[in-house]
């Protein structure tokens, strides 16, 4: 017979689960469907390295001012980035939102390192079972998928997973602080994603030439008659002021192959 007390912590997880993704509590792994969702995660793997994820998180809190995400570590192999929704969105649209967060936080990583949900592909070999019940116990194993907070995120990255059962109603308490995200905010997100992914998949020859007047706005100066290479010119692009941020960022990635000393000018 389960205690009151007992029943309380279970009814409070349940309730947070619900309240932020449409999910009950389960202590064993389950499949979600691949209908209309309130929950979007992305999860970054082999391995399970946190300051990747870091970047995105702090941008989504930070710089756009958006609820707080939940990390949660899976259980086996990854690290995750819960999104919630106020009301459920299309498969489709949760889709193109995370993978415009792909595109701009880990398009540097391996293709097979990144998976999300919901995604018109199995995440793993497992299919999409191991990645929608949290907490749970991975089959076979000792190790548990939980919540975690952000401060201690970056401690799971050799060992995604806790060795015990999560005490319950410390999950409920850390989901008890986050909030879901509007679709209004979604489509915000989505707006500055679209922009700065199609500027970063610009060809940095365009940063200068499409608002060249003759003068280099760097500085007020005209601009040698000759680059000495693509390196001098992307150097300029980066410190152009300019241009828009997103520009100045794309030139700044297209110049990292290149040492200091070959493309600052004398």
């Amino acid at each position: 017979m389960v205690s009151t007390g007992l029943q309380v912590v279970q009814d409070r997880l349940s309730g947070e689960l619900e309240r932020l993704y449409g999910l009950q509590a389960c202590s064993e792994p389950k499949e979600v469907s691949q209908g209309d969702s309130r929950v979007l995660f992305l999860q970054l793997s082999k391995p399970s390295e946190w300051s990747s994820l870091a970047v995105l998180w702090h941008a989504f809190v930070s710089e756009w001012g958006m609820p707080a995400p939940a990390i949660a570590v899976n259980g086996r192999d990854g690290i995750q980035i819960w999104f919630s929704l106020s009301q459920p969105a299309s498969s489709s649209t949760c889709e193109r939102f995370l993978m415009a967060l792909r595109e701009r936080f880990l398009d540097e990583l391996p293709q097979d390192r990144v998976a999300w949900y919901p995604s018109s592909k199995p995440l793993s070999e497992h299919g999409n079972r191991l990645f929608t019940a949290v907490p749970a116990c991975m089959s076979g194993t000792d190790h548990w998928s939980a919540f975690v907070t952000r401060d201690l995120a970056a401690v799971f990255g050799d060992e995604p997973w806790v060795d015990v059962p999560p005490v319950r109603d410390q999950q409920a308490e850390i989901l008890s602080r986050l909030s879901p995200m509007t679709r209004a905010q979604m489509d915000f997100v989505l707006e500055q994603l679209d922009a700065t992914n199609s500027l970063d998949r610009r060809d940095p020859a365009t940063f200068i030439v499409e608002r060249s007047d003759g003068t280099d706005r760097r500085n007020g100066v005209d601009p040698p008659s000759e680059w000495r290479g693509p390196a001098e010119f992307l150097w300029a692009a980066m410190n152009n002021t300019s241009l828009p941020m997103g520009e100045r960022i794309g030139a700044a990635k297209a110049l990292l192959p290149y040492s200091e000393s070959y493309w600052k000018r004398g």
